[in-house]
C-alpha cells in the first residue's frame, strides 16, 4: 500500500501544477494596466463631449443670427428660397430641441426656473442630446455647402451672408469631424475595457481553486 500512496501524491501535484500553467500562461491583457486608465480617460471623453456641445451651440447662436439678417426671400427664385427655407426649418428644430432637453433635465434635477440661455450648461455633456445636435448641426452645413454656396442667385443676393454662411458651415463640419471621432474612441475604450473580464475571470477561478 505504501507505493500506491506514494505514486498518487505525485501525480496529484503534477496535475495542479500543469492546472496553474496552463491558466496562467492563457494570452490576455493586462487588468492593472488598462483598469487604471479608464476613469482618466472616461472623464476626458467626457469634457471633450461637453467641450463639442458647447462649441457648437455657440455656432447655433451665431448661424441663428446670420440666418435672421436675411431679409425678403420673394426676388430669388423659388429654388433658392426652398434651400433657405430648409436652413430655417432646421434653426427652429434646434432650438425646439435645446428647449426640450433642458427643461428635460431641470425636471430630473428638480429645477424649477423659467428656461433662459444661461441654463444651457445643463444639457452640455447629455450624450442624447450630443447625438442630436451633431446630427441636425451636419444636416445644416450640408445644406449650406451644398446647396446654397453654389447657388448663385443666393450669392449674388447675400454676398457678405453667403461668405458668412460657409465659414459657419466649415466651422460647424470640424466640430461634427471631433465628434464622430470621440464616439469611435469610446467604442474602442469600451471594447478594451469588456476584454478585461477574460483576465478577470481566470484569477477568480484560480483563487477558488486555492
Amino acid at each position: 500500500m505504501g507505493p500506491v500512496c506514494s505514486a498518487r501524491k505525485p501525480n496529484s501535484k503534477t496535475q495542479k501544477q500543469k492546472e496553474e500553467f496552463k491558466t496562467n500562461n492563457q494570452p490576455c491583457l493586462e487588468a492593472t494596466s488598462l483598469a487604471g486608465q479608464s476613469l482618466p480617460l472616461e472623464i476626458k471623453n467626457d469634457s471633450n463631449l461637453e467641450q463639442m456641445v458647447q462649441d457648437l451651440m455657440k455656432l447655433f447662436k451665431r448661424f441663428s443670427m446670420f440666418l435672421d439678417l436675411v431679409g425678403n426671400l420673394d426676388q430669388l427664385p423659388q429654388l433658392t428660397r426652398d434651400k433657405i427655407n430648409t436652413c430655417i426649418v432646421i434653426k427652429q428644430n434646434i432650438s425646439i430641441i435645446i428647449q426640450n432637453n433642458v427643461k428635460r433635465v431641470m425636471r430630473e434635477q428638480q429645477i424649477i426656473k423659467r428656461i433662459d440661455e444661461s441654463d444651457y450648461y445643463l444639457i452640455y455633456n447629455d450624450r442624447k442630446f450630443a447625438a442630436t445636435i451633431n446630427q441636425l448641426m451636419s444636416k445644416l452645413s450640408n445644406v449650406i455647402l451644398t446647396d446654397l454656396k453654389p447657388d448663385e442667385d443666393f450669392q449674388s443676393a447675400f454676398p457678405i451672408l453667403a461668405v458668412s454662411f460657409e465659414e459657419e458651415a466649415q466651422k460647424i463640419n470640424t466640430i461634427v469631424e471631433k465628434f464622430k471621432n470621440n464616439i469611435n474612441f469610446s467604442i474602442r475604450k469600451g471594447s478594451s475595457q469588456h476584454s478585461l473580464s477574460i483576465p478577470q475571470q481566470q484569477a477568480k477561478r484560480k483563487s477558488s481553486q486555492q
